[in-house]
């Protein structure tokens, strides 16, 4: 008994003076590796070119361990990506699926362009069709994210909007796509954006282009 006792002992010893290589103890990390990589659930990026970069990193490692660094690496040159989720295939597919962040808006900053979205967040732009329809933005972004949730909260057509303009007094112009401009006041704008919800549908917009709010309590029709 004294003698099981002491190989036990001498076999744990050596197993703590052993330095650990799952690579090499479990035959399963060399068995199933990586060779298929596919991506789900874009909208607005480039399939083949994301496929190329995931498995440019990720092709022939362990399909049990990811390697978090080179999965941040990729997500650092792809600042529209909001989150990612994997599911693993045995013995070699990892299906990726692609979270986008959501864009609301073009910036246009002088010479520079960018995509705000909903979060207020800047990405660098880049020409795609599905975003094409997305309304510009001139001037300063300054409390814009405020009035796009208004708009959206007392149900405006969006989607008809083709550009807002920023003016230093602190109000908004929007233009809408048959080129009928709303000019709103600096402040308590959003009964201002009623009114003319409201008025759409008693009057014929095709008479008047010009929308004018800027004055209180007062509406000019041009």
């Amino acid at each position: 008994m004294k003698k099981t006792a002491t190989v036990l002992s001498l076999f744990l010893l050596v197993i703590l003076l052993t330095t650990f290589n799952p690579n090499n103890l479990n035959p399963a990390f060399q068995l199933f590796k990586i060779k298929n990589i596919e991506i789900k659930n874009l909208k607005f990026l480039e399939k083949k070119k994301i496929e190329y970069h995931f498995a440019n990193e990720l092709y022939d490692s362990s399909l049990f361990i990811l390697n978090e660094k080179k999965i941040k690496k990729i997500l650092e040159d792809y600042d529209f990506i909001n989150y990612l989720e994997f599911k693993k295939i045995f013995p070699s597919k990892l299906l990726i699926f692609v979270y986008e962040k959501e864009p609301i808006a073009v910036l246009n900053d002088k010479k520079d362009k960018y995509y705000l979205t909903k979060k207020g967040e800047k990405i660098k732009f880049f020409k795609n069709q599905n975003l094409e329809k997305l309304p510009n933005i001139f001037g300063k972004q300054k409390n814009f994210l405020e009035v796009y949730s208004i708009l959206k909260k007392i149900n405006f057509p969006i989607f008809k909007i083709q550009s807002f303009y920023y003016f230093d007094a602190g109000r908004w112009d929007i233009l809408l796509e048959n080129k009928v401009v709303i000019k709103l006041p600096a402040k308590n704008f959003v009964t201002s954006l009623k009114n003319f919800m409201d008025l759409g549908k008693k009057i014929d917009f095709e008479k008047y282009t010009i929308f004018d709010y800027r004055v209180k309590d007062q509406l000019i029709l041009k």
